[in-house]
């Protein structure tokens, strides 16, 4: 942990006081056991519980905490030159994506009827709050981590995903101007926006979608160019260009083609299975070539298990409180605190010399090796005994891993 509290110090927007509570607010995140609620927070050394919800009111800045903490650990690159450098080289890409979190109760700010996609309801519409988490993905190792969350108080996941990706632009466009995103948000307001701001977007399409194949003819001198060839019929690929190899067990194709609602060019890429089933993926950056964008398409995904781990093991949607800024405080608290153990965890696999693409993990065995540790330490110092024992890092190495599980 002496890594995130050096980030903390350069940090210039943070007293001395407030460094020491967020400390202690990610050390106890990664170890407590049941709900990360205030009161149980404050059993494993986050303070009082008052403590914990003063600090919560007070700002702290995530976005910028995450950013020091990934290049510190040279997970992602935080470039300061031109834009045109970040489109060159594709080592990372923002990712967006919005969750569920199921929350009972009136007074809570915010909460409202949304959609979750695990309900098992018909309309998988549920009483609760919705967070807007934007990411970024690392190519190279196909792994996401969080930089920012925010509430959707009152405005669709859409325009709260549209609202920060153009108000922290500058910080944003250092790290990437691509964003990978779902169907959900392949929406004509939000693509043209954004495109306006200098990002480019990657996602999915509906299987319906009126495509246009580019005039590639001569002009024949008289009237208006001709611009258009036709629509693109799903049965008849005949005109995309086909790729064998880039997927097993399913067939690529991929043209440049107009998409008459956005009135723009996009790069598609349709994929086909042995079913016979397509999806249809889209690129507004027209330089990719297919494989770039089937690739980071299908690195989006990484931001579920962002979603999972996040809710099952450092507490996301737990907080107890009822206004929007305390919601938005210990959900990106939560997300922190996993970035801080993936990158533990990640620290470990490179020691080994193993890579961290192919390295597979759980966060439930980081975090219980955690909670051991804590135990473990709570007992000696009850007990007196002190780091300067014989044995003593060896009895903790070995009680750290009781219960440990492969991923």
């Amino acid at each position: 942990m002496t890594y995130v509290f050096d980030i903390l110090s350069l940090m210039p927007s943070i007293c001395k006081p407030q460094i020491k509570a967020m400390m202690c607010l990610f050390s106890a995140m990664m170890c407590f056991s049941g709900r990360s609620t205030m009161r149980n927070l404050s059993r494993y050394g986050a303070g009082s519980e008052k403590r914990v919800r003063r600090w919560a009111s007070k700002s702290f800045k995530f976005l910028n905490f995450n950013k020091l903490l990934l290049a510190n650990m040279n997970v992602i690159t935080d470039r300061n030159d031109c834009l045109l450098d970040v489109r060159s080289s594709l080592h990372q890409v923002i990712v967006v994506d919005a969750t569920f979190l199921s929350k009972a109760g009136k007074k809570t700010e915010g909460i409202d009827y949304f959609y979750n996609g695990t309900s098992r309801t018909n309309n998988k519409i549920e009483h609760g709050l919705e967070m807007t988490l934007i990411g970024v993905i690392n190519i190279q190792e196909r792994s996401a981590y969080s930089l920012n969350i925010h509430q959707s108080n009152g405005k669709s996941a859409l325009a709260v995903a549209q609202e920060e990706l153009i108000g922290q632009a500058t910080q944003l466009q250092k790290l990437s101007c691509h964003i990978v995103v779902d169907g959900a948000y392949s929406k004509a307001s939000f693509i043209n926006t954004l495109c306006g701001q200098d990002y480019e977007i990657i996602g999915a399409l509906r299987k319906d979608s009126k495509l246009r194949y580019l005039y590639e003819g001569k002009y024949l001198g008289r009237g208006r160019p001709r611009l258009y060839d036709g629509n693109v019929q799903y049965n008849d690929l005949s005109q995309f260009v086909r790729h064998e190899e880039l997927r097993k067990n399913m067939v690529v194709y991929s043209k440049i083609v107009n998409y008459s609602a956005w009135k723009r060019n996009l790069l598609v890429v349709i994929v086909i299975n042995k079913q016979g089933a397509y999806k249809v993926i889209y690129s507004t950056d027209l330089s990719l070539t297919a494989e770039e964008v089937l690739n980071i398409y299908e690195l989006r995904f990484q931001i579920e298990f962002l979603f999972r781990d996040a809710k099952q093991h450092t507490g996301l949607g737990h907080a107890q409180v009822l206004d929007s800024k305390g919601q938005e405080y210990f959900a990106n608290a939560s997300t922190s605190t996993l970035n801080i153990l993936r990158l533990e965890q990640r620290l470990d696999t490179l020691n080994r010399g193993v890579n961290p693409a192919q390295q597979r993990f759980s966060i439930g065995s980081v975090k219980l090796r955690k909670y051991n540790e804590f135990m473990i330490k709570k007992f000696l110092s009850c007990l007196g005994v002190t780091e300067d024992v014989e044995n003593y890092f060896s009895v903790l190495e070995e009680v750290a891993q009781i219960g440990t599980i492969a991923a």
